[in-house]
């Protein structure tokens, strides 16, 4: 099982504190936006089509804990 994914190849100081929308294999950004709902708009009939996630700041120190 893989746990973490590296996404630094496609994400850059331009896509934090940002949306962003990935194509299905996680390989590309196809676009990004502040907020989530202005980015589904914007992708229109094609939003069902990509994964979103909220990047966060490079210089933010998070962590998650399982119980």
């Amino acid at each position: 099982m893989k746990v973490n994914a590296d996404f630094s190849r496609i994400l850059g100081k331009e896509h934090e504190d940002k949306w962003v929308a990935l194509t299905k294999n996680h390989r590309k950004v196809v676009d990004c936006a502040a907020n989530l709902k202005v980015l589904r708009d914007r992708l229109g009939e094609h939003k069902n089509d990509y994964v979103y996630m909220r990047v966060l700041r490079s210089d933010l120190e998070y962590c998650f804990s399982f119980t």
